[in-house]
């Protein structure tokens, strides 16, 4: 297992050259903030990137009784 400083230096770097990259200066009092929310995002994008079958997908059909059942 990493350990926990390890892994927020990796991150504070990643986000430090992402944040370059896109021409961003971040202010040090929105920096705590921003790095909470980027974490986040690179855990719930691990979840979202997961193999997916059609059964994931929803159903792109309609019924027409459903559609003009006020008409």
């Amino acid at each position: 297992m990493p350990d926990q400083s390890t892994e927020d230096q990796a991150f504070n770097a990643e986000f430090d050259a992402l944040a370059k990259h896109a021409g961003l200066s971040v202010p040090e009092k929105y920096r705590s903030a921003l790095l909470a929310g980027f974490k986040d995002l690179k855990r719930m994008k691990a979840l979202v990137r997961q193999p997916r079958t059609a059964a994931n997908e929803p159903a792109g059909t309609y019924d027409i009784r459903t559609v003009t059942r006020n008409i």
